[in-house]
């Protein structure tokens, strides 16, 4: 038996999938990530372990009819190292999509809370499952008829089937968080693993009803050669040259970052990447040592195991053999990533790419938008109210603006006492020096104040009071100067204040609130009603700050957030609108700095997938917030390294580029 046929036969013992699936993973990855490799996103990580365990650990109202020589129901999976394709036994189906699909029972919510089932975007024989406004998703291998089935399955047992809305329902989010809550990372990570490796337990499902699976039991047959190693795919490595540039040449978007994770993701496959960039501060010299000269190659990756590489150079915008060095990059090197930029770098060059990726910015209501459904009693809605109120109200008091600034300046006064032992604020003989330290007192409108520093914990109180005194003291003459109006005021109370931080500050906080309470009456009543002002209102009047807070702590989680996703074709009418590609150019477009739910959700971006594909967009993704490379301590491995979100979103790109580049027409 071939060296190759040995690797697709071990991987189907670990996964249980058909060999056609596992001869594709093999050809596409080889080795190179392991045969059979673990999630890198914590996401999908956390979705994957709530599911098996759904299963392992079916809720007693949910009919689960026994699924002899089945991982729960499963056949098998075809594990990627960011997505997972189930393959249900086609005689368990309907059972198995009862549940791992949300239902309402007596006692709560059973299955996986907020899961939703949609038809794949690009198959007539696969389900595409995610929860609302999250990244991770699962694939599985059903027709849309199921789902019917399925519900007259659940409706059968007289329970409610919740997967069929669009939005999540009452109770989900909470049933949700508590299952999370629940897997810690080290046990979400097994129970992941354990899905991902199906194909052991299918003649026998190891009973995890209490306990989570053990690492001897995911270890399977040979698990040294399943381990990730140099061996190269049967298939290759990506060819040819792909841009990373922005939509209209705008910059901002993080060309370089993304075009420097990509390069890294490509060189983790066993290909020879190439990253071209101008010569700019923001490139190469930022995360060099030493700093790059045109035409000299430097080794961005040192060290990384098997044949693959990522190698970096600079061009000059404005070189007249720029598109030569670019070719000479390409017969030397599998991939070359040309970090084409914006309009001011080699943007002008992304026409000789065979592929582009495109960032683009992302705006939120093209998106849709998000609906917050308050479930929490009127009291408590009312007490949140009135405590923005009273906040907004004492935040534009110009007593509680400079008392919250004595507050802030001698933080640091304490830890520069501390470090250096001089009891003076500041050089009071320096015009300068005075007039700076004086003017960082800025009036801030905003009631979202920083949270204090904590102040040395060796210090005693007596020390504290002492220093708070001389503080005081030192500031007295020129703050009595600078704010002649507020400072009697503000003095005659800051001590006090400071050292009982969580008492409200800020001179008569009597009169303030009965004037905050006096304007909100007329709205408050109307909102709520007469009864429940009437009731409350006193209440919270008598309460302090702290009182006042941490009320409203134990009801935070009847507060929910829907998404609405806006018409997938205005969407991607938007898109096209805003972009700016080179032409006869296969384009991935990626949605950059993504901390948006809605651009995270899967079925919507489908959706929005589908509709620029008919207009000639083959591909779409979204980006999160990666990191500058100059912010790394530890240079590009890091991109390298599972459980890392911008690890993940790398190697999804990757495999979008190596799609386009394999199915690109050959000039």
């Amino acid at each position: 038996m071939s060296r190759d046929s040995s690797n697709i036969l071990l991987r189907q013992q670990y996964t249980g999938e058909p060999r056609q699936a596992a001869q594709r993973f093999y050809q596409a990855r080889g080795l190179y990530f392991g045969l059979v490799p673990d999630t890198t996103d914590p996401a999908q990580q956390l979705l994957e372990a709530a599911l098996v365990r759904t299963l392992a650990r079916p809720h007693p109202q949910v009919p689960a009819p026994a699924a002899a020589g089945t991982f729960f129901g499963l056949r098998g999976v075809s594990p990627d190292l960011d997505t997972l394709v189930l393959w249900p036994h086609p005689d368990h189906l309907p059972p198995l999509l009862g549940r791992i699909l949300p239902v309402r029972t007596d006692s709560g919510i059973a299955g996986v809370p907020g899961l939703r089932a949609r038809p794949h975007p690009s198959r007539t024989d696969t389900l595409l499952l995610a929860r609302p406004g999250h990244r991770a998703h699962l694939i599985l291998r059903a027709r849309p008829a199921t789902l019917q089935q399925a519900e007259d399955h659940i409706l059968a047992a007289g329970l409610e089937p919740l997967w069929s809305a669009r939005t999540p329902q009452p109770g989900e989010r909470q049933a949700w968080d508590h299952l999370a809550g629940t897997l810690p990372p080290d046990e979400a990570a097994l129970w992941s693993r354990a899905l991902r490796r199906a194909g052991l337990h299918t003649a026998q499902t190891p009973d995890w009803s209490r306990n989570a699976p053990e690492p001897g039991q995911l270890e399977g047959p040979k698990a040294q050669r399943i381990a990730a190693r140099p061996v190269g795919p049967a298939g290759g490595p990506a060819r040819g040259i792909v841009a990373v540039t922005s939509s209209r040449g705008q910059g901002g978007l993080g060309c370089t970052t993304t075009a420097l994770a990509l390069g890294g993701a490509l060189a983790r496959t066993g290909a020879t990447v190439a990253y071209l960039g101008a010569d700019d501060p923001n490139g190469l010299h930022r995360i060099l040592k030493t700093p790059p000269q045109p035409g000299q190659w430097h080794d961005l990756l040192p060290g990384l195991p098997g044949p693959g590489t990522l190698r970096g150079m600079i061009l000059s915008p404005s070189a007249p053999n720029a598109p030569a060095l670019l070719a000479d990059a390409a017969r030397g090197h599998d991939t070359v990533v040309l970090d084409a930029g914006n309009v001011f770098q080699l943007r002008h060059l992304a026409g000789h790419a065979d592929a582009a990726v495109v960032l683009t910015d992302l705006d939120p209501e093209v998106w849709g938008s998000t609906e917050i459904l308050d479930r929490r009693p009127a009291w408590v809605q009312m007490w949140d109210w009135l405590n923005r109120r009273y906040l907004t109200a004492r935040a534009r008091d110009p007593r509680s603006q400079l008392l919250n600034f004595l507050d802030e300046t001698f933080e640091t006064y304490v830890w520069d006492r501390v470090s250096e032992g001089h009891p003076d604020v500041y050089d009071a003989d320096d015009p300068e020096g005075t007039a700076a330290w004086w003017d960082d007192f800025q009036p801030d409108f905003d009631d979202q104040g920083d949270e204090p520093l904590p102040l040395p914990e060796d210090l005693d109180a007596e020390t504290l009071e002492l220093w708070r005194q001389e503080f005081l003291a030192f500031l007295t003459r020129e703050g009595a100067i600078r704010h002649p109006d507020t400072w009697d005021a503000v003095a005659a109370v800051w001590v006090h204040h400071n050292r009982n931080l969580d008492l409200p500050g800020g001179g008569d906080e009597e009169a303030l609130t009965e004037t905050v309470l006096r304007e909100a009456a007329p709205t408050a009543t109307a909102r709520w009603g007469e009864q429940t002002w009437q009731e409350h209102h006193p209440r919270w009047a008598a309460a302090d700050a702290r009182t006042r807070k941490d009320s409203l702590t134990p009801w935070r989680h009847l507060i929910e957030e829907t998404t609405h996703p806006a018409d997938p074709a205005a969407t991607a009418r938007f898109l096209l609108a805003h972009l700016d590609a080179p032409e006869n150019t296969p384009i991935a477009l990626a949605v950059a700095h993504v901390d948006n739910a809605l651009a995270d959700e899967q079925h919507h971006l489908a959706d929005v997938r589908d509709a620029l594909r008919a207009e000639g967009i083959p591909a779409l993704t979204v980006l999160p917030e990666l990191p500058e490379h100059a912010e790394r301590e530890d240079d590009l491995h890091a991109l390298t390294r599972p459980s890392v979100q911008e690890a993940a979103a790398a190697n999804q790109l990757a495999r979008l580029v190596a799609d386009l580049l394999a199915t690109r027409t050959p000039s």
